[in-house]
């Protein structure tokens, strides 16, 4: 080590003691554990991933999941505006400490210069009976990947005349209806422990929107006052990804309607909008929101355990991708990614280019805008509706390549409306 690393080792660690002692964190144990050791970690030269914050500072389980639970990013976020606080109040401190964005570190870094405007904190003001931190992340994340649609959609290329002649797409080209693109985000809501202050996000398959968790707290009134909307909502990364794949050929597929493809996200779709408009699905088997019961009314495949997992309805063979091994330190290595097109309620068409996690999504995106992917599923397919599962081989989150599974015709007709029980309807007319 030189005497240089030993110099900002100590800086560092003083640095930090001084925080400390000031107060300005806070009486939050969890913060104050965070900031520890964030900063026993940097001293060694060490970046902890996030499960390992998980369950060294906040006590979770192997089998934590950051999708679902947003502690760790929370408290990061909070920890960084502490420090911001508090260096507002000691400017000419020699040394500041912060977290740079999207890492799980402390560095130091030199006061901004004296000619440099310091934000200062606002004045208090008593505090609302429910007060949620700043978490405004998610938003901002919607509106860069909205932004970033745009630029790639009038700054490429139309995409490839093969692929749009393709069964995928050709039915969207045909029937020159608006075209929709529907991206599967997901609603997140607080959980306010202290009844106060919300600590965490929270991520529930089973609660989809504001009214969803109204119903949720009637049921659990225990939650109530704990269990939270802030009004929040989140796409996976992989959306963006896909995006820059799929609206130069959304783009080709659509010239013959003379409109422009919008960009919406499930959560603000209207069911009105299934009837009148083609519509393409972008993100995880889990965000199909309104479209994954008629979906899978036509699909040979039913939900597993989870929305990892695939079965085939008549040969009861499963499809379950890696990411549960992540709960025990592994690198998932297998996803599965999917790809239909089904018939709307009124003609119009629907396709969904989706994956069990983001690697099968992005690579699914990449997929549906080649030509010679296309035709492999062509040869399979048939004409009409149809679904086309490949194996996705995956690093992590990086989607390495793919194989096609299969690809078959799937049911057309009768998938928007519910299914009768078995043995209802007129017992003078059976069926045949």
């Amino acid at each position: 080590m030189t005497g240089t690393d030993t110099d900002y080792r100590e800086r560092l660690a003083a640095e930090a003691k001084r925080v400390r002692d000031s107060g300005d964190l806070g009486r939050s144990e969890p913060l104050i554990r965070l900031f520890d050791f964030l900063v026993e970690r940097s001293l060694d030269g060490r970046i902890p991933r996030e499960i390992e914050i998980a369950q060294d500072v906040f006590d979770k389980t192997h089998d934590f999941d950051g999708m679902l639970d947003a502690s760790v990013r929370v408290y990061i976020h909070r920890l960084r505006r502490k420090l911001a606080e508090h260096y507002a109040r000691a400017p000419g401190d020699p040394d500041w400490i912060s977290i740079p964005l999207g890492e799980y570190r402390v560095v130091l870094a030199s006061p901004p210069a004296a000619d440099e405007a310091v934000e200062q904190p606002e004045p208090p003001v008593a505090p609302p009976k429910r007060r949620v931190n700043r978490i405004w992340l998610a938003l901002l994340a919607l509106a860069l990947v909205n932004a970033l649609a745009w630029i790639v959609y009038v700054d490429r290329s139309s995409g490839d005349d093969g692929a749009v002649r393709s069964n995928l797409w050709r039915p969207i080209a045909d029937n020159k209806r608006p075209t929709l693109v529907v991206l599967g985000d997901y609603y997140i809501f607080g959980d306010a422990a202290d009844g106060i202050v919300v600590s965490r996000l929270m991520r529930d398959f089973a609660i989809n929107s504001r009214e969803e968790l109204d119903r949720y707290l009637m049921l659990n009134p225990d939650k109530v006052g704990s269990y939270v909307d802030v009004n929040l909502h989140y796409l996976p990364v992989s959306v963006g990804r896909g995006l820059r794949s799929l609206l130069p050929i959304v783009n080709a597929a659509t010239n013959a309607s003379g409109e422009r493809p919008g960009v919406e996200t499930m959560s603000d779709m209207k069911p009105e909008i299934f009837k009148a408009a083609n519509v393409v699905y972008l993100g995880f088997l889990s965000g199909l929101g309104a479209l994954q019961d008629p979906l899978f009314r036509a699909s040979g495949f039913k939900v597993g355990d989870n929305f990892d997992e695939l079965i085939d309805k008549a040969t009861g063979r499963r499809f379950k991708s890696d990411w549960g091994v992540v709960a025990d330190g592994k690198v998932p290595q297998r996803d599965y990614g999917y790809i239909a097109s089904m018939l709307g309620p009124t003609g119009n068409r629907i396709l969904i280019i989706a994956g069990t996690r983001d690697p099968a999504v992005a690579q699914m995106a990449e997929i549906a805008a080649d030509q010679e992917q296309l035709k492999a599923i062509d040869a399979k397919s048939g004409g009409g509706a149809f679904e086309a599962l490949f194996e996705v081989r995956t690093l992590g989150n990086l989607n390495l390549g793919s194989s096609l599974v299969l690809a078959r015709p799937i049911r057309a007709e009768s998938i928007w409306q519910p299914e009768r029980p078995s043995g209802a309807g007129n017992s003078s007319h059976p069926a045949n």
